[in-house]
């Protein structure tokens, strides 16, 4: 195992074994890897942001009368971040396959 880095090996080949990408990818796969999180993260809030205005109603720290408008603006902020981050992902991986062909 000293030849994979994981024991006794240098500490950056353990790293590029976690990350499973060649050192020229490193940098651009752990932005992938952030976006993916980023999605994963807006794609969970969307799914539970009506319960957390309903949580927010019940506690006392909104309106029941502004609860339905906060869910609207809520869910075209998620929209939007959604958006940004598909942008993002989409420009990494079209510099990505441009860096490659030339």
């Amino acid at each position: 195992m000293t030849g994979q880095g994981l024991i006794g090996g240098p500490r950056h080949l353990a790293i590029a074994w976690l990350t499973r990408f060649p050192p020229r990818l490193r940098r651009e796969g752990r932005q992938l890897g952030l976006l993916i999180l980023g999605h994963l993260t807006i794609f969970l809030l969307a799914l539970g942001h009506d319960e957390i205005v309903a949580e927010c109603v019940e506690a006392g720290m909104i309106s029941a009368q502004s609860a339905e408008l906060l869910e609207l603006a809520i869910g075209a902020v998620l929209f939007l971040c959604w958006s940004a981050l598909t942008i993002a992902m989409v420009r990494l991986i079209d510099r990505a396959r441009a860096d490659a062909r030339g």
